[in-house]
């Protein structure tokens, strides 16, 4: 009787552990993806501003002034859009690293616990 406790409290730390590193891979599958999706609004905005720069370069011939200013104003606004990038990629890398800490903290635990219970 006693055993049939102890296999049926094995079972249940199985099956969390089976739970929580799906959840892990789930996590890490969402955070590949955000990586992706990151990466290409920074090759979007990459794009997007040298396209502007060589429509900028065309404009300068005619008014040289105003194109420097209005080439600075992009650069500006390219730097600043890449920090914000660059800030985001961070914030996401810190948030998921330390839910998948968590995670695997958990199931650790839960690996501990079931090895505690005795086999009689």
């Amino acid at each position: 009787m006693r055993e049939k406790t102890h296999d049926q409290e094995r079972a249940a730390y199985t099956q969390q552990i089976i739970q929580k590193e799906k959840q892990l891979d789930k996590l890490r599958e969402e955070k590949q993806a955000v990586e992706r999706l990151l990466y290409q609004l920074e090759d979007d905005f990459r794009r997007g501003y040298q396209s502007l720069r060589m429509l900028n370069d065309e404009n300068a011939r005619d008014m040289q002034t105003d194109f420097f200013q209005a080439q600075q104003r992009s650069d500006d606004q390219e730097r600043r859009f890449r920090q914000q990038v660059q800030d985001a990629q961070e914030q996401f890398s810190f948030v998921f690293k330390k839910e998948i800490l968590q995670a695997d903290d958990e199931c650790e635990e839960m690996y501990k616990k079931r090895g505690e219970i005795s086999w009689d």
